[in-house]
């Protein structure tokens, strides 16, 4: 055999092998592939659960794309932790955010706990219609009530919802090894000391305790609602860093024990896919209310003003219609709060109504106040 022909079949054989191990490692990586993708599917479908919320998108369909605008409330729920594993509990914390892809932005607005809304849903189970503390819409229907009540309190479409309890908040940030935040006040909470304007790392336990404190804020419940954002906002960044993928059987396994959701697996690839550039730019606001006492309970009390405001702000980044102050759920505190706003004297001391209380002054007369 010449020379040439014994180094043309040496070529061929190398270039065999080569073609071999490219289609071994090709393998591999398609089996592993399809491995975790199998995995991840399964974990999301454990944590799957759909829900019948009312429809205020007027029958319109939403669909998860490039260009459609979005909407979630993230539920945490207070149970799980603190002995009450076996509670159904109430949500500590609702945060509503919408993503619009069209503006790149995601505005996150919290809903104070104590806030005083109409329990949606309430009426048909047990007979009767019911106001009480938006947490408690979690204790009596879970997160169908939940998402109703706070629906009719902004009459804003809530389109998909996660929930998550305290454990699931402590093994999440511990399952991707912990989060940056920079706390915005100087406290100790439970043992944990932070420094206003200090960046530091935190663990799962460390980031509850950060997020929950409420007491030694100046600012109450709306610096506990702005440390909570703090928190959500940097689980977002790191997962969205892709540094957590190492960890990704921890997280699903966390997942499953202390999360639900209507969302589905591919749902959640597809926003990760279309919304990305506004889940990296994110804005912050606050329903704001006034305290109110009844019956020696303490509430908080977000007149039509407030909800109109943030109602608006929401539909603006959903695209949908700006509405009106009576396109809102009021109750009867609702229409005192119109009245004595409104209500006025002249320099004759005749009492008058403004052009803009027609919605009191019709209530009033109607149920002949």
């Amino acid at each position: 055999m010449s020379e040439n022909r014994r180094t043309l079949h040496r070529k061929k054989r190398r270039n065999k092998k080569i073609i071999f191990v490219a289609i071994a490692l090709f393998l591999m990586f398609y089996t592993g592939a399809w491995f975790i993708f199998n995995q991840v599917n399964s974990s999301i479908g454990n944590i799957f659960n759909d829900i019948s919320v009312n429809d205020k998108r007027d029958g319109s369909s939403v669909v998860i794309n490039q260009t459609q605008p979005i909407s979630f409330v993230f539920l945490g729920v207070d149970n799980g932790v603190d002995g009450r594993e076996t509670d159904v509990g109430r949500s500590d914390a609702i945060i509503i955010a919408t993503l619009n892809p069209n503006t790149n932005k995601t505005t996150l607005v919290s809903i104070p706990r104590d806030t005083y809304a109409l329990m949606d849903g309430y009426e048909s189970e047990y007979g009767w219609i019911f106001y009480d503390k938006i947490t408690h819409a979690y204790a009596y229907g879970e997160a169908e009530m939940s998402i109703n009540s706070i629906q009719e309190l902004i009459n804003v479409p809530i389109d998909y919802y996660v929930e998550i309890n305290m454990q699931g908040l402590v093994d999440i940030v511990d399952a991707i090894d912990g989060i940056e935040v920079t706390s915005p006040l100087t406290f100790e909470s439970s043992g944990h000391l932070f420094n206003e304007g200090v960046t530091e790392v935190l663990n799962g336990t460390e980031a509850l305790v950060f997020a929950r404190m409420r007491k030694e804020d100046p600012e109450g419940d709306f610096g506990r609602q702005k440390r909570e954002k703090l928190v959500i906002e940097a689980i977002i960044n790191k997962v969205l860093s892709f540094e957590t993928l190492t960890n990704y059987q921890t997280i699903l396994q966390t997942m499953e024990d202390n999360v639900k959701t209507n969302l589905s697996f591919k749902q959640m690839t597809d926003i990760l896919a279309g919304y990305r550039g506004a889940l990296e730019n994110i804005e912050q606001d606050n329903l704001i209310g006034e305290e109110l006492w009844l019956d020696e309970i303490y509430y908080l009390y977000a007149n039509p003003e407030n909800r109109l405001e943030i109602s608006n702000i929401l539909r603006e980044e959903l695209e949908l219609d700006s509405i009106e102050i009576e396109e809102l759920t009021l109750s009867d505190t609702d229409w005192n709060y119109l009245y004595n706003y409104y209500y006025v004297e002249d320099d004759t001391s005749e009492e008058v109504y403004e052009d803009n209380n027609i919605y009191a002054e019709e209530y009033l007369e109607e149920n002949q106040y």
